[in-house]
């Protein structure tokens, strides 16, 4: 069994966020995965959630139950769940992009992860949370 595993989730927003709000639940994701050696991203786009977690199996599990809980978001769907050979978001405890349109994190915040992004099925999911706002998105062969 690989020590290294991801899952990808996408879910509905409840409610739309405030930057504000949405500041907190990143600084929450980050304090949380920092505990446990979890690194990801979360995008954003006002009505949907897209996140990568990666870490030790037992650890993303852990913290994808905390996400499944969590009252903010609803339909929570596993898109992608298994062994990886390496980090694709290594830079970031949890990274956001909140603006799907423009790759940028909150604030204008630069994203240097999104352009190291090397498996080509994660970067077409991105690419295409991106683009297919509105629309369900299609799980990762497994």
């Amino acid at each position: 069994m690989s020590s290294l595993h991801h899952l990808i989730y996408q879910s509905n927003v409840v409610a739309r966020l405030s930057a504000p709000e949405l500041g907190r639940l990143l600084e929450q994701c980050r304090f949380h995965n920092q505990q446990v050696n979890i690194t990801g991203v979360l995008l954003h786009d006002g009505s949907r959630f897209l996140g990568v977690l990666e870490g030790a199996p037992e650890a993303v599990a852990a913290v994808f139950s905390r996400i499944e809980a969590d009252c903010r978001h609803t339909g929570v769907q596993v898109l992608a769940d298994g062994p990886i050979s390496h980090r694709q978001f290594a830079c970031w405890t949890m990274g956001l992009v909140d603006d799907v349109s423009q790759p940028g994190g909150v604030g204008g915040e630069a994203i240097p992860c999104m352009h190291t992004v090397t498996d080509a099925g994660l970067w077409l999911l991105l690419r295409e949370f991106q683009v297919g706002a509105g629309h369900p998105l299609l799980s990762l062969p497994g």
